[in-house]
């Protein structure tokens, strides 16, 4: 039993120290958490040494010593506490979403001898990520085919404005769309990759947001709003049988991904005082972006990576807006005007179940495997050729070129292949 009282202790400290970081919310940069551990780990070392052997004394001290270690490590900043000024970038504008939010615009206008008098709006996934050059160059291309192309970094990442973390939310970036495409008024193609098919999906339950909408793609979407906990390997494991290019990380970056003090200030209640977003956003460094977006490629295949640069991504902003997306409303979108296009990539890490969900949401047009891609489906030349070429035919209302699979009668089969 004595053997069992110094694990015991232990975690007493290590449990008192998150309770009260918990309660007072990261307070004075969790000092007050440290300072009532260290008073705790006093307590329990003076009561299980009162009379002992001097021996016994110093090697309780010692082990009450490397049981606050961990405490105070936790509260050592991660990175600077302040972002270095971003390089000037003339074609990046921000739009003012609402009081203190804006977002960064990337605009390519239509040529104007092939111009359709419509706009194509792209939402970029995340959430707390940003629009990738490898997104810019391709969409980009879209102009040169009629459309007005616009992209933005939703607010906290990239270019956009930084706001208080409480006021990280999923509806808060469903305002945020409504707003980019009430300035864009223009009837609009909506191009939503990952966790952007989520945030779309919830915007397009306002029918003013529907109205402006003709056409929807979704590529590689995330989960559904208010997408529910499953175990279920189609809803929790990569399913496809094609490798993706995911890195192994190294002894650094894998120290900075499970570093406690930037998972604690992730998720301890908003507004807390244990890291700021800033130090946050310094601490996720180009190594660590690197192994993140590694997994949208496919094995084998990682050119664009090598031409990947990386932005601010905002750690605090990915896991509340996150959380706050799984508690959204499910809409029912059955009755929606626009279609609906799905895309999905051969090697995807995304388990293909959060895909298949969106059947249950919309009427899906038509729906692509493309070949030879991951996540990012216009991860290689030969994946920006089809998926152009898909879009393009989708809007214009021609044949696609490649199978329309999977359908809502072959989702299941489709996902027990691995496809």
């Amino acid at each position: 039993m004595r053997f069992l009282a110094i694990p015991f202790q232990m975690l007493a400290v290590w449990l008192t120290f998150l309770a009260v970081l918990w309660v007072t919310r990261g307070g004075a940069a969790g000092v007050p958490a440290m300072c009532i551990a260290i008073a705790v780990a006093g307590v329990l070392w003076w009561r299980s040494t009162r009379g002992a052997p001097r021996r016994r004394v110093i090697v309780r001290g010692i082990l009450m010593v490397l049981t606050l270690a961990p405490v105070a490590y936790v509260l050592v900043p991660l990175a600077p506490p302040s972002l270095a000024p971003l390089a000037t970038d003339p074609s990046a504008e921000l739009w003012s979403t609402g009081p203190g939010r804006a977002v960064a615009v990337y605009r390519y206008p239509a040529d104007a001898a092939r111009a359709r008098h419509a706009a194509l709006v792209f939402v970029h996934g995340g959430p707390g990520a940003y629009v990738r050059d490898i997104d810019r160059d391709f969409f980009a291309g879209f102009a040169r085919a009629g459309f007005d192309v616009v992209l933005y970094d939703q607010v906290g990442a990239g270019r956009s404005s930084l706001v208080s973390p409480e006021h990280y939310t999923h509806d808060n970036n469903v305002r945020d769309l409504a707003a980019v495409l009430a300035r864009v008024n223009t009837p609009t193609v909506l191009v939503a990759q990952s966790y952007g098919a989520t945030l779309v999906t919830s915007a397009l339950a306002d029918r003013n947001v529907r109205n402006m909408v003709t056409h929807l793609v979704l590529t590689e979407p995330g989960r559904i709003p208010g997408a529910a906990f499953s175990l279920d390997k189609s809803m929790s494991k990569k399913t496809t049988h094609a490798p993706d290019a995911t890195l192994a990380p190294s002894a650094a970056v894998m120290g900075k991904l499970i570093a406690p003090r930037a998972l604690l200030a992730a998720f301890l209640p908003a507004g807390n005082g244990l890291a700021s977003q800033e130090e946050l956003i310094n601490h996720y460094t180009p190594d660590v972006q690197r192994l993140l977006v590694s997994n949208a490629f496919c094995k084998g295949d990682t050119a664009l990576l090598d031409t990947f640069h990386p932005g601010r991504f905002n750690l605090l902003a990915n896991a509340r807006i996150g959380r706050d997306a799984g508690t959204a409303a499910k809409p029912d979108l059955h009755d929606m005007a626009a279609p609906v296009m799905m895309l999905l990539g051969e090697c995807s890490y995304i388990p293909r179940g959060r895909a298949m969900e969106y059947f249950g949401v919309y009427t899906t047009a038509r729906a692509h495997l493309i070949p030879g891609v991951g996540h990012i489906v216009w991860g290689n030349a030969r994946g920006q050729e089809l998926t152009r070429d898909a879009i393009v035919r989708f809007v214009d209302g021609a044949p696609g070129l490649l199978p329309n699979e999977p359908t809502q009668a072959t989702a299941r089969l489709f996902v027990e292949n691995g496809r």
